[in-house]
């Protein structure tokens, strides 16, 4: 999976969890510590995360990270070492 491929999939899923937690783009970056344009380019798919971004988003939207991470192939769940959701 290309990194680009990745950032989309992870974008999608926040804005999907987010939703589903009723919650603005401005309520999650306060959550996490950031503005709301960082939140608007992750969930548009151009902003790269970090591991510490990954963990502060699974915190914020009560997701774990194979959630976060939720289909992608098995190699990059193998890669992390981590279970399918």
């Amino acid at each position: 999976m290309k990194p680009e491929e990745l950032d989309a999939l992870i974008a999608g899923n926040v804005r999907a969890a987010r939703a589903r937690l009723w919650l603005r783009q401005e309520d999650l970056a306060d959550e996490i510590g950031w503005s709301r344009p960082t939140v608007s380019s992750l969930e548009a798919g151009t902003r790269r995360i970090t591991v510490a971004d990954a963990v502060a988003l699974c915190s914020a939207l009560r997701l774990t990270l194979p959630e976060l991470l939720r289909g992608a192939p098995a190699e990059v769940f193998e890669a992390l070492g981590v279970t399918p959701a």
